[in-house]
């Protein structure tokens, strides 16, 4: 007899102290048992010579009992041996979806830890199917997910063709979903490699720096560059947010045409180029944020309007999510010889400085919320103009935004570096000049008031 559902508990996936691989196993696990209505299943992913177990579910268990079992599996590996008796090594090695409809009936498989597992949780395994995770375009191997006991209406069903081929596909989207989590892990670790030889390069200025009587000045862009850091790091996670739904909607589309069988190979084919597509943006996007924390060496011709477009590719995720539209005016044509990324360090922190405002002021509607990029050429003189319509800065403030250390925010969200650094890196990596300024304009027949700031430097010939 299974246990009450009144005792099922919300799988709180925290408590295991998991890592996020295996909460995106445990989401595509769910989401596959939910289509093909199996009661319980697991994902056991390949290393060297074993399937090794990652994840499992049953809804006809308590969280305690979940608890107890993941304890208990979590060390628990399948060797590859042809001679297996084990249900999921033989989907591994013949590459074949296989379905075993009475687990006590059959003689080909053991189910040794199958019927263990029934006789200590009163529970009674009925049916299993198995697939091979096979990417669908390298055709390498990864791992195994079997579905325990089909249920409808609180009975039991055999696994059929259809759910053989239902269970196809998904492995596909699996395959490709552990592939690109592996290769993320990777670029990401890369990415923590780089951030530590750059926070090393740039400890080493430091200490230069104080041998130099620049003590001060070196420690402000140490802190700046830290805090940067960490507003990378919620630009990242804003980033993908859209991208990580879309391959979850994707996914569930073809499910669920799947289901009604409505959809058809090219179908099916055209929305996994979708998802591929999709991972490959994420993938693009980690390229973007090593390229932008990478220390300028020496100086480069590089474009400003392109320079721009990057700044804003950085933050346009949380812009977006705030309602600000970004408007551009640039001369496509200009370029400049100088430290490329450190401009996209003072424009970004200009850019962040104009969020924050639309964000204190609430008064400005949500549907017209915009900041304005303008950049030019007059003779010799480059002019970058960024201003908003967040209302403007307070008056008695202005001539002090660019001090170090003076913040408008609390004590815990500012520290009043972001915009003293900008004026660092024009003054002197640019030997220009910046100002701000409050201005009022009209734009789509509304009176705008907001904050202009004016960059001014030499084009170099």
């Amino acid at each position: 007899m299974k246990k009450s559902k009144s005792r099922y508990n919300i799988y709180d996936l925290k408590l295991f102290n998991i890592d996020d691989f295996d909460i995106l196993l445990h989401k595509i696990l769910k989401q596959v048992r939910e289509i093909i209505n199996a009661e319980a299943g697991t994902i056991y992913t390949v290393n060297n010579d074993a399937l090794f177990f990652n994840v499992f579910q049953n809804d006809s268990m308590t969280y305690e009992d979940i608890f107890l079992q993941y304890k208990k599996l979590k060390d628990v590996k399948l060797p590859l041996d042809p001679n297996s008796k084990y249900l999921a090594v033989d989907a591994y090695i013949s590459e074949k979806i296989i379905i075993v409809n009475d687990v006590y009936k059959t003689k080909r498989y053991e189910f040794l830890g199958v019927k263990e597992y029934d006789k200590e949780n009163n529970y009674k395994t009925h049916s299993i199917i198995t697939a091979p995770i096979i990417h669908p375009i390298e055709n390498k191997k990864l791992g195994v997910i079997q579905l325990i006991n089909k249920i409808a209406n609180h009975n039991n069903f055999d696994f059929n063709e259809k759910d053989k081929d239902t269970l196809a596909i998904a492995s596909s989207l699996i395959s490709l979903s552990i592939c690109q989590a592996h290769d993320d892990f990777i670029k990401l670790k890369e990415l923590n490699d780089e951030l530590k030889i750059a926070n090393e390069k740039l400890t080493k200025k430091v200490e230069y720096e104080i041998s130099e009587n620049e003590k001060k000045s070196a420690i402000i862009f140490h802190q700046s560059k830290l805090a940067s850091m960490g507003e990378m790091i919620g630009n990242i996670a804003h980033q993908w947010r859209q991208p990580l739904s879309a391959i979850s909607t994707l996914a569930s589309a073809l499910s669920f045409n799947l289901e009604l069988n409505t959809s058809d190979k090219n179908q099916a084919i055209e929305t996994l180029d979708k998802i591929v597509d999709t991972t490959r943006y994420l993938s693009d996007t980690i390229d973007d944020f090593r390229n932008f924390y990478k220390i300028d060496k020496y100086e480069k011709t590089f474009n400003l309007a392109k320079n721009l477009h990057q700044s804003i590719s950085i933050i346009d995720v949380v812009l977006s999510e705030e309602d600000i539209e970004v408007i551009f005016d640039l001369d496509e044509s200009i370029d400049f010889f100088g430290l490329e990324n450190e401009l996209k360090q003072a424009i970004l922190n200009i850019l962040q400085n104009a969020k924050d405002a639309f964000h204190i002021n609430m008064n400005i509607n949500n549907k017209n919320r915009y900041i304005f990029i303008t950049l030019e050429r007059n003779d010799d003189l480059i002019s970058i103009k960024i201003k908003d319509n967040a209302g403007g800065i307070k008056e008695n403030i202005l001539e002090k935004i660019f001090t170090k250390d003076f913040t408008t925010k609390d004590e815990n969200k500012g520290t009043g570096i972001g915009l003293y650094m900008t004026k660092v890196i024009i003054d002197k990596s640019f030997s220009g000049s910046i100002k701000a300024e409050n201005c009022t304009f009209e734009y789509k027949g509304i009176q705008c008031t907001g904050a202009l700031f004016t960059i001014e430097f030499q084009a170099k010939k």
